[in-house]
């Protein structure tokens, strides 16, 4: 059986993950930070940070394949320290990878590396990372990239867009969102004109999943091809708990690109990937749990 490591694995995306890997054979070990009990795969608690205890575990395991999802996303991130510390631990990562026989891995990227010249935007289209955070991931792609290349590894590059799920992280817009209604408040949203790619995370972690198993390498981006603006994702999930008049909804201008929808044709050609999750359905899971929660 193939062994694969998942870093990251209790995380957005992780949290779906390993059922479409086993799937398409592979034995699963998830590393994760918090408490965790699950029969579903092999789960390791450890800290990514922690160098000594990550390379005991890629030597213990010896996986031929990673995905590694970990990156500490705590509100701010966008401009955190941690992003260097994620840097390095992620640079370190391959090298345990590498020296325990490792054959494929996917490491994860941002839209926000994109300058959003051209709409949508490819592959290699021109890169403007500004953030801490997109500058960051675009240095760990670069240096990666070359690691991979000087070591015969089969690298892929997942460059992933807006993301929306079940326990997603709070500090996103989603859930941000739909707590503040579930809690009675006013939803305020400063740029309410922008348009952005949204993609169901377990569609992410499907694709994903169909990327390590196959000869797909390089920059891919994993997105929906299809943009909505912030303020009708506002209006659609309000309507659907009856309090569209806590929505404010203001346009303030703002140098972020009017529109960051990606060009998701390698998912399309190459994967045969097109099933994409309906985000009316999972509003409407998420939706229906609050109000199972409250009766």
């Amino acid at each position: 059986m193939k062994k694969i490591i998942v870093t990251g694995i209790t995380g957005a995306i992780g949290q779906y993950i390993s059922e479409p890997l086993k799937e398409l054979g592979f034995e699963v070990y998830g590393i994760g930070r918090r408490d965790f009990d699950t029969s579903d795969f092999n789960y390791i608690k450890a800290d990514i940070n922690n160098y000594f205890e990550i390379e005991n575990i890629f030597n213990k395991i010896q996986a031929k394949y990673l995905i590694h999802l970990a990156w500490d996303l705590s509100k701010g991130y966008f401009h955190s320290n941690a992003n260097f510390d994620m840097l390095t631990s992620s640079i370190n990562i391959l090298k345990y990878f590498k020296n325990n026989g490792g054959k494929k891995v996917i490491y994860i990227g941002t839209y926000a590396e994109y300058s959003f010249d051209n709409i949508p935007a490819k592959e290699y289209d021109k890169l403007n990372p500004t953030s801490v955070y997109a500058k960051c991931k675009n240095y760990l792609r670069e240096i990666s990239e070359l690691y991979c290349k000087n070591n015969n590894i089969d690298f892929c590059w997942a460059r992933i867009f807006n993301t929306y799920g079940e326990n997603d992280n709070n500090t996103r817009l989603f859930p941000y969102i739909i707590n503040t209604l579930k809690n009675n408040e006013k939803v305020s949203i400063n740029h309410s004109q922008l348009e952005k790619d949204y993609i169901y995370s377990g569609d992410v972690a499907k694709i994903l999943s169909l990327i390590i198993d196959s000869d797909t390498t390089g920059i891919i981006n994993i997105c929906s091809g299809k943009g909505i603006q912030l303020r009708n994702l506002a209006i659609m999930i309000a309507e659907k708990l009856g309090k569209v008049n806590l929505l404010e909804l203001k346009e303030i201008s703002t140098e972020e690109a009017l529109k960051t929808i990606g060009d998701n044709s390698r998912i399309v050609n190459e994967l045969k990937f097109s099933s994409y999750t309906d985000i009316n359905k999972i509003i409407e899971q998420i939706i229906l749990g609050i109000k199972n929660e409250k009766n």
